[in-house]
């Protein structure tokens, strides 16, 4: 399987730090957060593409070609256009097979991602308090499959939501649907895959140990995750 990660934002919320280091090596626990990502890779996975953006040299000067067995090749966009758009810039690079898609500035645990590839098409998602009403809710039917995804209401703000956490397995049909412009100018690829749904039935997978991080708190939480939960990679 390939898998590509998406590593070219800007991190804007982690104030300064991100103005000299990409957001995916910031360090958590002496480790940079993209380090993580690359370890919770299946065992099935074959090649990764990494597709980069600001200071994206920096990356590919940290990691080289390869991690562990697995080669690395390094996408680079010139243009920020989200995650929908960083994915179409791998499009050329892949195989007829499905792929799984990450982000590069959150954290995995390796099983629940060898769980998720388990299913033809899936998504990855997890209950929490998002940061802002602009996080979409998903909604499941009775077996766990992809209905489609609203805003939240007050109260679910408060109680917690089903939100994406960017970890995808899809294949190249994906591609074949036009992508879907946000509110910020951007392509967001959960709202792209959404189109398709109907066609390339999706099956919901819940990822209890997923690490969002967003700014340097959520850093410093996940840091304190990490020590006390060795299961983590």
């Amino acid at each position: 399987m390939q898998a590509i990660i998406l590593a070219a934002g800007r991190g804007t919320r982690f104030g300064e730090l991100t103005k000299k280091t990409p957001k995916s090596l910031v360090p958590v626990n002496g480790k940079p957060i993209l380090e993580y990502t690359l370890s919770s890779l299946p065992s099935s996975t074959e090649e990764v593409f990494i597709v980069i953006g600001h200071l994206g040299e920096q990356i590919k000067k940290h990691f080289g070609n390869s991690h562990g067995r697995l080669k690395i090749t390094y996408i680079k966009i010139k243009k920020l256009n989200g995650t929908g758009g960083a994915l179409w810039q791998a499009k050329t690079y892949l195989k007829k097979d499905r792929f799984l898609v990450l982000n590069g500035d959150d954290i995995y645990r390796k099983s629940e991602l060898e769980n998720l590839i388990k299913h033809g098409w899936s998504a990855g998602l997890a209950k929490t308090i998002p940061p802002s009403s602009k996080y979409l809710t998903f909604e499941l039917d009775k077996d766990g499959m992809l209905l489609g995804a609203r805003y939240p209401t007050n109260e679910e703000m408060t109680q917690g939501i089903l939100i994406s956490t960017g970890a995808f397995v899809l294949n190249p049909d994906i591609f074949k649907y036009k992508l879907v412009k946000i509110s910020n100018g951007e392509y967001g690829l959960p709202q792209t895959i959404l189109k398709s749904i109907r066609k390339h039935p999706t099956k919901g997978i819940i990822m209890k140990n997923w690490i969002q991080i967003n700014c340097p708190e959520d850093a410093n939480k996940a840091e304190q995750i990490l020590k006390t939960n060795k299961i983590l990679p």
